[in-house]
């Protein structure tokens, strides 16, 4: 059963207006008190820590949990359950704005199903979505923008000229080590937390499947055995690409990727990777391609099969084609010369290296005078016979109006990295308020 409650006050504010303050300035403390509406958030500890630093700059703050997992990765106060599928979760969002309506509300992912509907009713409200994401520069940043991520972005709307620079954040305080294996168990946690305690009615708004806990268990477990052992019997082919410069890369993307499910324009792995070596047969002996396979997807051992038996098909060598699960995707794109991609953010690294992006599918970065975009297999060719880097200066007022707008140092997942974060964001909600006026209430 879904239940309904009021914004909350942190308790420190209730106690002290009890104790210490007239009627008055406790019904003025009420009025000017910004209130913050936090959805999902990334696994892990990351929302929680927002919710207390948000608390603790005096805002009130009431948090939604879906499912076991977010529950657990929760503060126990002014934090709401929710079980039901999307008309239930729009019934008891509308009902929440209208009698309790937030200056802002906080998500991470806004393709997410509760997201993608909460933004929707948020803007007939008018009110502030902060959407956060995974940095599209990464390590040390992370997606912070005012609406929604990736297609639903402001830059997916960029123009030459058309976006100023603004007071660029500055780059990390200190470099910040990747945090992929810190992801990967608070993922694991998550994923069995949610996967094994959660009711059957919150699987309506899971926006990955559920799976059984063993099974779970054991693909992660294979998973992570299968890259360490693949670590050790791909590091010759690593080294020999750094000087066999040349080839073309093609990072995949994991299935259930939103942003491959949604913003694809029809496109998935299989399909890429057979353009991919179909352009490869009719182009010219000396091209290569180098497929990557994303360190989180469980089934890139049997990708890889797949891309070997379709090699052998059309009676490629395969010295031609590699297959990788390992190597830092940065150092792979600096000795290629082209990248394919369908929206994935790898391709900031072939920008920022210079090398040439064909794109196929929706993405901030799809614009002409940035990568190349296509449609059909028949782009696919044509970009493995003649491809060329777009100018090096309009890629670099794309990004510094990234960085500008988009980006705010930090992790979500690294101690190290939360607390910049979360200050950030805390002074992108200040931002908002201070430039527009945070919520005015609902729409005439």
């Amino acid at each position: 059963m879904n239940e309904l409650r009021p914004f909350c006050l942190p308790l420190t504010h209730e106690k002290f207006a009890t104790d210490s303050v007239a009627p008055f300035e406790i019904e003025k403390a009420k009025i000017q008190l910004k209130k913050i509406l936090l959805l999902q958030g990334p696994v892990g500890p990351f929302f929680s820590d927002l919710h207390k630093a948000l608390l603790a700059q005096g805002f009130g703050v009431q948090r939604v949990a879906f499912n076991a997992a977010d529950r657990l990765f929760s503060t126990r106060d002014e934090c709401v359950r929710f079980s039901g599928g999307l008309n239930e979760w729009e019934t008891w969002l509308r009902f929440e704005l209208s009698r309790n309506t937030p200056d802002a509300i906080v998500l991470f992912g806004s393709n997410r199903p509760a997201h993608n509907l909460a933004r929707h009713i948020a803007e007939i409200y008018d009110i502030n979505v902060i959407s956060l994401e995974e940095g599209y520069l990464r390590a040390g940043y992370i997606t912070c923008e005012n609406g929604g991520n990736n297609q639903h972005s402001s830059l997916s709307h960029w123009q030459l000229g058309t976006e100023g620079h603004g007071d660029a954040h500055p780059s990390p305080p200190a470099p910040l080590a990747s945090s992929f294996a810190t992801m990967s168990l608070w993922g694991a946690l998550y994923y069995l937390v949610r996967d094994i305690f959660s009711q059957t009615s919150d699987e309506a708004l899971f926006h990955r499947r559920r799976e059984r806990a063993l099974s779970l268990a054991y693909s992660w477990s294979a998973h992570i055995i299968r890259r360490a052992v693949a670590k050790v019997l791909e590091a010759r082919t690593v080294r020999n690409l750094r000087v066999n410069r040349g080839y073309t890369l093609v990072p995949l993307q994991v299935p259930s990727d939103s942003q491959l499910v949604v913003a694809s324009r029809g496109w998935n792995s299989h399909r890429l990777i057979n353009a991919c070596l179909l352009a490869l047969s009719r182009s010219g002996s000396h091209q290569r391609v180098v497929f990557k396979l994303h360190p989180l997807d469980r089934g890139g051992a049997s990708l890889k099969r797949d891309i070997l038996r379709r090699t052998r098909q059309l009676g490629l060598s395969s010295r031609r084609v590699q297959v990788l699960h390992t190597g830092r995707l940065g150092e792979l794109a600096r000795h290629a010369s082209g990248m394919v991609v369908i929206n994935s953010t790898s391709a900031f690294s072939a920008l920022h290296h210079n090398v040439p992006v064909l794109v196929l599918g929706e993405a901030v970065y799809r614009h002409e005078d940035v990568v190349t975009t296509g449609k059909t297999e028949a782009d696919v060719e044509a970009f493995f016979k003649l491809r060329h880097a777009k100018q090096r200066d309009v890629i670099d007022d794309f990004l510094g109006c990234l960085k500008a707008g988009h980006l705010i140092p930090g992790d979500f997942y690294a101690a190290s990295g939360r607390q910049v974060a979360i200050a950030g964001i805390i002074a992108k909600i200040n931002q908002l308020k201070a430039s527009s006026g945070l919520s005015s209430g609902a729409k005439e």
